[in-house]
């Protein structure tokens, strides 16, 4: 062959080689998704429409001028909507997307069937948080696919990514010096919601956390209120920690309630124990969450904390307020 033909066909060879490699660059790296952030980004408001992707290792969701970046490594879970329903059974994993412009109980009746991805992850302080996303049918498992190949890390749905009090700190009740009065604690640490022996979706569990630990924040009951894993609160005085089980759950119907508003309501009871940091029981309630008229069933978490923070603010005083 000659030396000129034999430079041509190498060209041409390396040209198809940089192409295809072109091709390859761009199927990796997949567009964003129209996403919507129910709860959990710092920083980030409740039910934010955005776009996700990941992104160099990063979990992105990106709301207006606002950029929310979660490192892949420092995801403990990740769920898509198809775990939730293959772990609980139905389609509790797949949620209605929310009419737009208020469109009322008539519209609603005619949601979009979405797609689900609940994550949990640690900051550098180790403080564990949760988030919701929403978005297309089909979505959520691409994204948790690149998650895991970038050292997300992911577990069966409804295995505990933390260790639950013992059965004997869960029936305890209230220790009898306070039964006469408040407890003194300046500070609570919130665990992450168990559900060891329930079928928990994992939007349920993060929903029941993140509202949990709004609303105390909120409710200002605490001087300080740390997360799960949160390093900083080893040295908090007065700290109570809170540990909450799921002792009953029913998924009821959106739709139903949307038809009749009698029927479908969503409950759920959940076994609130407070201890002190080297567990002793100082208190222990069961606090139930409904939605039994109009609303999504996660609106249930957040009946479930309005009801622990009126039981912390009925039995805790910080010193601080004395």
């Amino acid at each position: 062959m000659a030396p000129g033909r034999a430079a041509v066909l190498v060209s041409v060879a390396l040209l198809f080689v940089g192409i295809e490699t072109s091709i390859g660059n761009a199927q990796e790296t997949p567009a964003p998704v129209k996403a919507v952030q129910l709860i959990g980004l710092t920083g980030v408001k409740q039910n934010a429409k955005g776009t996700l992707k990941v992104e160099n290792g990063n979990l992105q969701f990106v709301h207006g001028k606002t950029n929310a970046d979660i490192t892949a490594a420092s995801i403990q879970d990740v769920v898509a909507g198809d775990d939730t329903q293959r772990s609980v059974g139905g389609t509790v994993g797949v949620m209605s997307m929310a009419a737009p412009y208020g469109g009322g109980r008539f519209l609603s009746l005619f949601r979009k069937k979405i797609d689900t991805l609940t994550i949990q992850y640690r900051d550098v302080g180790g403080a564990l948080h949760g988030a919701i996303f929403t978005m297309p049918v089909g979505a959520a498992n691409a994204i948790k696919t690149e998650l895991v190949s970038g050292g997300a890390h992911t577990t069966t749905t409804g295995q505990p990514t933390t260790d639950a009090p013992s059965s004997n700190e869960q029936n305890a009740t209230q220790s009898p010096e306070h039964l006469s009065g408040k407890i003194n604690a300046s500070a609570i640490q919130v665990e992450m919601i168990q559900s060891d022996e329930i079928k928990l979706p994992a939007e349920f569990q993060i929903a029941l956390y993140e509202n949990l630990v709004h609303q105390i924040e909120k409710q200002r009951t605490f001087q300080h209120v740390y997360r799960d894993g949160d390093r900083t609160a080893a040295s908090a005085p007065d700290l109570v920690v809170l540990h909450s089980t799921v002792r009953g759950f029913k998924a009821g119907s959106e739709r139903a309630r949307q038809v009749t508003t009698v029927a479908g309501a969503t409950s759920i009871t959940v076994h609130c124990q407070f201890t002190s940091p080297d567990a002793k029981p100082l208190l222990a309630r069961d606090v139930n969450g409904k939605v039994r008229f109009f609303g999504g069933n996660l609106k249930a978490t957040y009946d479930f904390a309005k009801k622990a923070v009126h039981v912390t603010h009925e039995n805790f005083s910080s010193t601080e307020s004395q």
